[in-house]
């Protein structure tokens, strides 16, 4: 699937879930568990990070979706020591935003920061 194509489909998830995203997005914030909740998009049968709050079955567009945070991704060496200033930089600047970590297989992956819908 192209990467335009997975933008398009998180969007759709996003417009149906988005009111649950939030809820656990802002109970990471108010809990201080992280500052920086990151939501992982995920298609079936690929390594798992964070907590699933959403199932493939539970969505059109086949995505499973779990619910971590900058801390988690450093421990596990998604995010290497080098680049962590600069993420908590372009995360502070996007504070308006769902940070979401695009894996489409097992070496390729992507951070986006796409609209929170209210």
């Amino acid at each position: 699937m192209a990467k335009r194509d997975n933008l398009f489909s998180i969007e759709k998830v996003m417009e149906m879930h988005g009111e649950h995203f939030l809820q656990i997005r802002t109970l990471l914030l108010d809990q201080k568990i992280s500052n920086y909740p990151i939501l992982i998009f995920q298609k079936p049968s690929q390594t798992i990070l964070g907590r699933r709050i959403l199932d493939q079955s539970q969505n059109s567009e086949k995505w499973n979706v779990f619910i971590t945070h900058l801390e988690e991704l450093y421990h596990k060496k998604v995010i290497m020591e080098d680049k962590l200033a600069d993420f908590q930089f372009q995360y502070k600047n996007n504070h308006d935003k769902y940070c979401v970590l695009l894996i489409e297989n097992e070496e390729e992956y992507s951070f986006l920061f796409t609209p929170i819908l209210y």
